[in-house]
């Protein structure tokens, strides 16, 4: 039987913490996303790391108050999970229940209304299942996206969606722009290859870093952290691969 702890990361031991599976300081999108978490702390995210004495950091839950939450959502007086992930191998364990545990024992403790959650099928968001499970509710859905929540004040007002896509788009309405936050460390790499593509194929990208909370809830998806607009249009809401990206644009042009 494996030895599992959750470690509550700060500005000063995140550096020594495994992100989504890497731990590698010369990685660009680990360094950035070490720096974003020390820019961020002090707004009350909570980064913690489940650490097995045998495995080393398998598994990872990222939240913050609503107000300071990385999603587009209106959701005053909850907790916001922005992620959890555990490894692969490690699956089947129940250990990503409790890591949402931990989070709903620091919502109660705070005194806050509940905790919300955006879900997806997409890879680089979390399922809706476990959340289901653990008493969760559906409050609002763009598709492929579900907002959970479970509330611990049943007269507080449900969490809701305040994407806005229409009016982000216009502000988009030439070229090719990228939106992106530090948030996920996988977004380094991705614009880097996405920006090669680009010039590749003769256009000349923007590239928008997305800085705050409130940036994030004005990007045109509920995934917060990253989008491509061309010429107005929405092509991509999440991360995709250089090549993913050559081949939406080939249907486009």
């Amino acid at each position: 039987m494996r030895d599992y702890e959750i470690v509550d990361t700060d500005a000063n031991n995140i550096g020594g913490c495994g992100i989504c599976g890497r731990k590698n300081p010369s990685n660009e999108g680990y360094r950035r996303k070490c720096d974003w978490l020390k820019q961020h702390y002090a707004e009350g995210l909570r980064y913690k790391v489940l650490r097995c004495r045998e495995g080393g950091d398998v598994g990872v839950i990222e939240y913050a108050p609503g107000r300071h939450a990385w999603r587009p959502v209106e959701a005053d007086g909850y907790l916001v999970i922005h992620c959890l992930m555990v490894i692969r191998k490690h699956l089947g364990q129940g250990l990503g229940m409790r890591l949402l545990e931990s989070c709903l024992a620091d919502a109660k403790q705070s005194k806050c209304r509940g905790v919300a959650v955006v879900t997806s099928s997409d890879s680089f968001m979390a399922r809706s299942d476990l959340f289901l499970k653990a008493g969760f509710v559906c409050v609002d859905r763009i598709d492929p996206y579900e907002l959970l929540v479970k509330k611990f004040d049943k007269a507080a007002p449900d969490p809701r969606f305040i994407v806005d896509r229409e009016r982000v788009l216009q502000k988009y309405k030439k070229g090719l722009t990228i939106l992106a936050a530090d948030q996920c460390p996988m977004i380094a790499k991705c614009v880097k290859d996405i920006t090669a593509a680009a010039r590749a194929l003769g256009l000349k990208p923007k590239v928008v870093p997305v800085r705050s909370a409130e940036e994030s809830r004005e990007l045109p998806t509920p995934y917060g952290v990253f989008s491509i607009i061309y010429e107005g249009k929405l092509i991509a809401e999440r991360p995709v691969s250089g090549t993913r990206f050559r081949n939406i644009m080939r249907k486009l042009t």
